[in-house]
């Protein structure tokens, strides 16, 4: 507002500066060549009068407005470096969770590995426990079919021998019947030999 008097205030000084040194000289062309006292004192008057009225009204806002406007621009950059360090203390904080989630993936994946390479070890222990327990239960079997069909081996020889002797005891036999009655003998183990050894095991 006061902005606006202080134009035509300064403009009404020069012109009764201006009036004053005509009345003096009575020529303005001359009385702005020609050096004078009273053009000197009205000038220097209005000089000072003008910068009275300039400190009184125009100085102090300007420089208030100057002020202002220095301290928004020192809060700006206040802000833009605390937006600033916010942004690089984010990016930190990103860098970080990001390497933090690369390390647990990595870990992850490598327990997995570990868990697989021991649940593979535990199933081949196992299939080699259970074979050797199969091996052992065929072997067993085998044994066993092998020891009976050797006891009912015995038992028939034991059988074919103790009628062979009573045959021989009960009969008077000559050389050749009793050549024949060994040949039967042994003919007849044979077949029983080859019927234990078709036995299922």
């Amino acid at each position: 507002m006061r902005s606006r008097f202080l134009v035509p205030l300064a403009v009404a000084l020069f012109a009764s500066a201006a009036a004053a040194s005509g009345a003096e000289g009575g020529s303005g062309a001359s009385a702005l060549i020609t050096p004078k006292i009273g053009t000197i004192f009205w000038t220097m008057v209005t000089f000072i009068a003008l910068a009275v009225f300039l400190r009184l009204f125009a100085w102090k806002p300007l420089l208030h407005a100057i002020e202002e406007r220095e301290r928004s621009i020192r809060e700006s950059q206040a802000q833009t470096r605390r937006d600033r360090d916010e942004a690089s203390a984010l990016l930190v904080q990103n860098r970080q969770v990001l390497a933090q989630a690369r390390q647990e993936r990595s870990e992850a994946v490598e327990a997995g590995r570990r868990d697989a390479e021991v649940l593979k070890a535990e199933i081949l222990e196992e299939a080699r426990r259970q074979r050797e327990q199969t091996l052992k239960q065929t072997q067993s079997q085998v044994e066993t079919a092998l020891r009976q069909a050797q006891g009912e081996l015995r038992a028939a020889a034991a059988d074919l021998a103790i009628r062979a002797a009573s045959k021989l005891v009960t009969s008077n036999l000559d050389e050749a019947a009793q050549r024949r009655l060994v040949e039967e003998y042994l003919a007849d183990l044979e077949n029983r030999a080859g019927t234990s050894g078709s036995l299922p095991s």
